[in-house]
């Protein structure tokens, strides 16, 4: 378990009472975001598909937090369109929004904690690559081919998954329904952070982009972490060249497929025949869980 002094510098300290994260009771569905950038669009989608979802979510700079917070919105190019096109997460107003506009209350939903995540025994603070290119930034040191140049090195607090996990309420929430994990380059160490509760994740996914390949010092092998997921009981689903997808295969007994699509505002999911399973429907909870994710491009 972390100790206080931790617990109060990444923000978890505010949200436990008796020593897991208390949640709404109308909160029965629990996903976990790592690496929000400054609109945390995956945890937005995620409430405006399911009001039973919460949310924690992970994110280490500052930068972000501010846009989180609704501090960059009144730049020229974000004034109609703060989130760019998809849902949004906003703390100054507990709210989800979509163009601007508040849709949806998140208080007591979304859990913000200011960290980065290694797979380190103790927590540590490390040095962040702080990139001009926003949503490039990373534990590890660009190298040589990467894009966008460093705009600052920061220290930052790192902890592991598995020691965000002990404080979840496991008597009531059973399982993970999402891990979605954006690190740039470090996913791989950061996916391995969690192995402790593997069992009790349903859906993973993780970025692994083909764009962004050779853009880090110490990159994690592709080959490597698919082969790693196998052996840990997961199996593709779905992988568009910058996201895969894996489901617990404990859970596939379960799967149900769709024929229609989820519609998220003016966003179109791609819960179609082609990613599968859709979702899971498991006989211990009664609840349903969904395989939601976002995909870049207009469907």
């Amino acid at each position: 378990m972390l100790n206080k002094d931790i617990l109060e510098r990444i923000g978890l300290d505010k949200y436990l009472e008796n020593g897991v994260i208390k949640t709404l009771d109308s909160s029965t569905k629990i996903c976990v975001d790592v690496g929000l950038s400054e609109n945390a669009n995956n945890s937005g989608v995620w409430i405006h598909n399911d009001p039973s979802r919460c949310v924690i979510g992970i994110e280490p700079l500052k930068h972000n937090w501010d846009g989180l917070h609704g501090k960059h919105d009144w730049q020229p190019d974000r004034k109609e369109d703060p989130s760019t096109g998809w849902p949004g997460i906003r703390l100054n107003t507990n709210s989800i929004i979509i163009k601007g506009k508040n849709v949806i209350d998140i208080k007591d939903k979304f859990f913000a904690l200011e960290c980065a995540i290694d797979n380190i025994e103790t927590p540590e603070i490390k040095s962040f690559y702080h990139m001009e290119e926003e949503g490039s930034s990373s534990l590890l040191k660009p190298s040589d081919k990467h894009t966008s140049s460093i705009k600052t090195m920061e220290n930052v607090q790192c902890v592991s998954l598995s020691s965000v996990f002990d404080y979840i309420d496991w008597e009531k929430f059973k399982f993970i329904e999402r891990l979605k994990i954006d690190c740039e380059g470090h996913d791989f160490e950061v996916l391995k952070s969690a192995e402790k509760y593997f069992d009790k994740i349903i859906f993973i996914s993780f970025e692994m982009s083909q764009f962004n390949e050779g853009h880090w010092e110490n990159h994690y092998d592709f080959k490597e972490a698919s082969q790693y997921m196998k052996d840990k009981g997961f199996e593709c689903f779905a992988y568009d060249g910058g996201d895969i997808y894996f489901v617990n295969y404990k859970f596939l007994q379960y799967a149900r497929v769709m024929h229609w699509t989820r519609h998220t505002g003016i966003l179109v999911h791609p819960n179609s025949s082609v990613f599968l399973p859709q979702f899971i429907l498991h006989p211990l909870t009664g609840q349903t869980y969904y395989s939601d994710f976002l995909m870049e491009a207009p469907q």
